[in-house]
């Protein structure tokens, strides 16, 4: 049974202009502060145009979480 955990990365760069910011550690601010969303920003990872997302919880927490990112991208 694996022990780690699964990631997606995409790249969220055409989102930049809407927010009002310039990279992905303002797209992890934002989707916190307004889709309570935590996200790793990919500059951690040499991608600025990148997030991390972890899906090793329920598929209902997913589910949540990628609707509230969805909610706060169609504002």
């Amino acid at each position: 049974r694996p022990t780690g955990a699964f990631y997606a990365f995409p790249d969220v760069s055409a989102t930049f202009a809407k927010l009002g910011v310039t990279d992905a550690s303002g797209f992890a601010q934002i989707a916190l502060e307004r889709a309570h969303v935590a996200v790793v920003p990919g500059n951690a990872f040499g991608q600025s145009t990148h997030i991390r997302l972890s899906f090793a919880t329920s598929d209902a927490v997913i589910d949540a979480g990628l609707e509230r990112l969805n909610q706060m991208l169609s504002e």
